[in-house]
């Protein structure tokens, strides 16, 4: 007695936890719109259909969101080159000026007593991080690293806005080392 209700609690367990469902039966003649209808499938679909969107409207309306066409925050394909209010660096100029000097005052001993003119661009995104740095022109190849890291090290910028809108702009920097 004890295995049979096993075996048959086995089975339901099976069931239950596998989805089985029964073969469905896939002879259209025996489906009841099949019958409802004559058999022309054109004329059962669109009955069911036209039938289906008068008791549910909700369905069948054309929904047309509002689509949002605003760039995301790393979207490199939306990023300007000058916008109404360019991306401000904090305490303006002058603080810009002042990160360079102390940032470019620590450079590696292998860097120590050589000269070199920098120009690197990248863009503020919409949250103020520089993002994406490029060299654009380098004196001293050995430069580079030391130009990427800092502006990887800034602190946030005021994004700049265009129509009233923060966007992502391009900003153009010469950072000289040694002089």
């Amino acid at each position: 007695m004890k295995f049979s209700s096993f075996l048959f609690l086995s089975a339901i367990f099976f069931i239950v936890m596998t989805g089985f469902k029964p073969p469905k039966n896939t002879d259209p003649k025996n489906d009841i719109l099949y019958k409802k209808y004559g058999g022309d499938i054109e004329k059962m679909m669109a009955g069911e259909r036209r039938e289906d969107s008068l008791a549910h409207p909700y369905l069948y309306e054309d929904k047309k969101e509002a689509v949002d066409t605003s760039p995301g925050i790393d979207d490199e394909s939306h990023i300007l080159e000058h916008a109404e209010i360019m991306p401000q660096f904090p305490d303006g100029e002058k603080g810009l000026k002042d990160y360079i000097a102390s940032a470019t005052a620590f450079i590696p001993d292998t860097l120590v007593g050589k000269k070199a003119n920098v120009t690197i661009k990248f863009y503020i995104n919409t949250l103020g991080d520089a993002k994406n740095p490029k060299i654009i022109k380098i004196d001293d190849p050995s430069f580079e690293l030391q130009t990427i890291m800092i502006v990887d090290g800034m602190p946030k910028w005021i994004p700049g806005k265009q129509n009233g809108k923060e966007i992502n702009c391009y900003i153009t920097l010469p950072i000289k080392y040694g002089q």
